[in-house]
């Protein structure tokens, strides 16, 4: 079913939020509390973690929930519109510089991080799901999570691109570090909660006009329904499109955020760039990404979204151990090696949700029931998950290589492990990436069948699993 193109759009402003929040949690969080609060890169990275394994748990019960509640709003859009203006002033007071002892810092900056990844997991999996919902055609899925990606590198803009020149700018202006970094704390956070109510408010399709709540109804969150959805999450995981799908959002994952993180380290202590000419490359990034957008989407639609997939994984981690071998050593040659990176990131971003999207009609077709919400919930766990990981793992590698966060020289080992973390691990887990995703069973061919099975499902028409030995 073809959208509208204001659905489309509206759809779309929504991925500034999680985008901007992500991206800036991503990339400076941890180079925030290691250079700028001065709590130690393992123990900054246990902080991150933690946030992230919370959300792990938080995320998968709002999937839930949003399946199950019954609303004039329809199921997704209440989500949205509760976590805006708490997720705008917990993204602010993350980034709040508070003057205290050692121990009160790493307590305090635990905290909002815990707080700060419960608002994003509040409307993130009901975001994604939604777009499940909007259309059940299989490229007009892309074309949708294409206008999600847009405003994804609009919001990678606000999360990666603007803190480093803002910083410099009003540090210029008089103001002090902690202070200008309280600056983008605020508004990344104002921009995400309007980027969410704009996209809550706008959207009618889904909504119910003529609701009626029956009073009948079951609570929806109590400790036996949870467990029965863990339950269930375990149920979906024996299937094989699941399982290869997450396997492979893992490991990129884990890959791009430990890119992501040390990406500031490298461009920092191993080359020494100014804050404009980091924000000069996030900035072509970002703006690869948008030109590429409508690139992947041509190439998905004449080809298959996981061709198109594989081949970007493959093109990027191809670059980025190239990139190691060679060596990046200038301004120009991050620019080149960001941009070729790009090919990659806008695949995983801009394809990875759609065929997410695939996944929840072959769960109904397994199961005889829909559970989208607990589909992208577990795809939502990955990112959760793999983060947690990217940025211990990275912590500890810093740690371990001496890196020192007082000091504004580096030892050679620390710049060795900060290099490889740019260019050589990244790259790696790519490739694994494309390897893992050339097992994955759905394509343009095999959707169409499981379509029609679902539809037999539904009409209460016998299906024959074995006929899908191939998918499942």
């Amino acid at each position: 079913m073809k959208l509208q193109f204001h659905t489309k759009l509206s759809y779309g402003i929504g991925g500034l939020a999680d985008n901007a929040m992500f991206t800036l949690i991503e990339t400076f969080l941890l180079f925030y509390l290691t250079t700028v609060v001065g709590i130690k890169p393992a123990t900054a990275g246990t902080i991150l973690a933690l946030g992230c394994i919370w959300e792990a748990f938080c995320g998968p019960i709002s999937g839930y929930l949003s399946d199950n509640i019954e609303t004039r709003f329809g199921k997704r859009k209440p989500f949205l519109l509760a976590a805006a203006v708490p997720a705008a002033i917990v993204t602010s007071l993350l980034f709040t510089s508070i003057d205290m002892s050692y121990g009160l810092k790493v307590v305090y900056y635990g905290l909002m991080t815990i707080l700060f990844w419960w608002c994003f997991a509040i409307f993130f999996v009901p975001y994604m799901t939604w777009g499940s919902e909007l259309t059940t055609d299989y490229h007009e899925r892309t074309v949708l999570r294409s206008y999600a990606y847009v405003f994804n590198q609009i919001g990678k803009g606000l999360g990666m691109v603007m803190p480093s020149v803002f910083v410099a700018f009003l540090i210029g202006m008089g103001r002090t570090l902690e202070q200008s970094w309280s600056a983008v704390g605020i508004l990344v956070g104002v921009a995400s909660g309007a980027a969410l109510l704009i996209c809550a408010l706008t959207i009618k399709k889904t909504d119910v006009p003529n609701f009626v709540k029956d009073p009948n109804k079951e609570k929806v969150l109590t400790v036996k329904n949870v467990k029965n959805m863990f339950k269930e999450y375990f149920q979906i995981l024996k299937l094989k499109p699941i399982r290869y799908i997450i396997g492979s959002s893992l490991i990129y994952l884990i890959a791009n955020t430990i890119f992501a993180s040390d990406m500031v380290y490298y461009f920092t202590y191993n080359l020494g760039l100014p804050a404009v000419q980091i924000s000069a490359i996030t900035l072509l990034m970002t703006v690869a990404g948008i030109v590429l957008t409508p690139l992947i989407a041509a190439c998905s639609g004449k080809t298959d979204k996981k061709i198109t997939f594989m081949a970007g994984m493959i093109f990027s981690g191809i670059v980025l151990i190239g990139a190691r071998v060679i060596g990046v050593n200038s301004f120009t040659a991050c620019c080149l090696m960001c941009g070729l990176f790009a090919v990659g990131n806008t695949c995983y971003w801009q394809l990875m949700p759609s065929m997410i999207y695939d996944v929840c009609e072959a769960e109904e077709l397994a199961s005889g029931e829909k559970h989208s919400g607990a589909v992208i919930s577990l795809q939502a766990l990955s990112e959760s998950l793999s983060t947690a990981a990217g940025v211990q793992i990275l912590g500890i590698i810093l740690e371990q290589a001496g890196f020192n966060e007082a000091a504004t020289v580096q030892g050679a080992a620390a710049l060795t492990w900060v290099s490889n973390s740019f260019s050589l691990l990244p790259g790696i887990g790519m490739l694994i990436v494309a390897f893992v995703i050339s097992r994955y069973p759905i394509n343009k061919h095999t959707f169409p069948r499981i379509l029609e099975g679902v539809e037999k499902r539904r009409r209460g028409e016998p299906v024959n699993m074995d006929d899908y030995d191939d998918i499942f």
